[in-house]
């Protein structure tokens, strides 16, 4: 039995509904994660750039709560209150629970952080290739969004190189 194009085209919005959502409910998480993060630095000569990616994730939620908008595919009223226990969740920020830049869990959270933006630029790389499929999809808002979190994600790999020695390094033998 064939399936017809409509509904191929309704399972496939249904996906990209559902594909959506679940970044929506990375992206409250992620928030409060970045929140934490920066909280975490706030006292070190690199609590700029920490706080500044804290706000460039919460524009990036933003706009992808626009991108839904756009699409037709905003969170439905059943999926919010996972999202907010999920953002819940990270606010205790379970792999720093004393929010410490210092050892190991200073290290795990800022690969964390990384792993989460990494998802969001796959996220903005995936939407710009079915931009040329659905127009409602911006595709220079996409690379954008795309260069964005590579940009973010550099910052991160070089906050996490240039301070692993004082995390992770033995002190030297006197």
């Amino acid at each position: 039995m064939k399936k017809s194009a409509d509904s191929e085209d309704t399972a496939a919005s249904h996906s990209l509904a559902a594909y959506l959502h679940s970044h929506l409910t990375a992206a409250s998480a992620g928030e409060r994660l970045f929140e934490q993060a920066a909280k975490s630095w706030r006292d070190t000569s690199r609590a700029g750039e920490v706080g500044r990616l804290a706000a460039e994730v919460s524009e990036d939620k933003r706009a992808l709560e626009e991108i839904c908008e756009q699409l037709h595919s905003s969170m439905p009223a059943y999926k919010k209150p996972l999202a907010w226990a999920g953002a819940q969740v990270a606010a205790l920020d379970p792999l720093n629970p004393l929010h410490s830049i210092e050892g190991a869990k200073g290290q795990l959270e800022l690969e964390s952080l990384i792993s989460a933006v990494t998802g969001k630029l796959l996220l903005w790389k995936t939407l710009q290739v079915l931009s040329s499929e659905d127009k409602r999809i911006d595709p220079e808002r996409m690379e954008q969004l795309s260069s964005r979190a590579a940009a973010q994600i550099l910052t991160l790999e070089t906050l996490l190189l240039d301070t692993c020695r004082t995390r992770l390094a033995p002190a030297p033998k006197p």
